[in-house]
């Protein structure tokens, strides 16, 4: 049986962060995939108490692309509130990204140029996403493209997100080694889940909210009793460290 890799270093601290994104930044070419690289492995701490104790916000970015490292841009961002593994309150905002939306990302989302026109921009955007969330654990399914795009935005000029961000994504395909898909849609389909808003980023947050409980329930049947074993368990932090690569 493979040795599981051990747990990922804390986070430091913002302002040393910051310092050395600068640094990385200055030397960057035409897209931002080593800014990406370095800051992939920092991590935030996780608070110790059991699964069904934490708060967590569940949220979904949109975007004009999937080409973070090459000046895609943030959109819109939606997001649940979950205590006590209910949901409790949303939170949902377009952003102007500064740049054209391509028709093909429109076609993926909805989101026009007209419909961002008066939408705040990415740093107030995700100061008020970061103020909802408060001290909450962050959920995103493919963290990884998420993670890189808030983490571009901060090099931008955005707030820093200081909470951690765990992949319900990985926890999927540590609970389901078997499935081949593990897609949003896939999730949805095998738990009976319906999607009414499927790529609205509220939409997306409800659905990936749900399977998060469920999920959750699932590993503490096995055993897991805290969010450092679940991370040490399905490697998430490393595979959402990983995943940067692609963005």
């Amino acid at each position: 049986m493979p040795r599981e890799a051990p747990h990922a270093p804390p986070c430091p601290p913002p302002s040393l962060l910051r310092r050395a994104m600068t640094a990385i930044g200055r030397g960057l070419g035409p897209n931002g995939r080593d800014l990406l690289r370095a800051r992939a492995h920092f991590h935030a701490p996780l608070p110790p108490g059991p699964l069904a104790s934490q708060r967590y916000v569940v949220f979904d970015l949109e975007a004009t692309g999937l080409q973070v490292s090459r000046d895609d841009r943030l959109v819109a961002i939606g997001a649940v509130l979950l205590r006590d593994m209910e949901p409790v309150a949303v939170f949902e905002t377009l952003v102007h990204p500064g740049r054209p939306i391509p028709p093909a990302a429109t076609a993926v989302h909805g989101i026009t140029d007209a419909m961002v026109q008066s939408a705040p921009p990415a740093p107030e955007a995700i100061a008020a996403f970061l103020d909802f969330a408060g001290d909450a654990v962050l959920v995103a399914h493919n963290a990884g493209f998420d993670r890189s795009l808030l983490f571009m935005e901060e090099y931008r000029g955005a707030p820093a997100v200081a909470q951690p961000i765990l992949c319900s994504l990985a926890l999927s395909r540590w609970l389901d080694p078997q499935e081949e898909d593990h897609s949003l849609d896939a999730l949805c389909g095998r738990a009976g889940l319906v999607i009414p808003r499927r790529h609205a980023a509220l939409g997306d947050a409800e659905a990936t909210a749900a399977l998060w409980v469920r999920m959750l329930a699932r590993a503490a049947a096995r055993g897991v009793e805290d969010l450092t074993e679940l991370c040490r368990r399905s490697r998430m932090q490393q595979v959402i460290a990983a995943a940067a690569e692609h963005f």
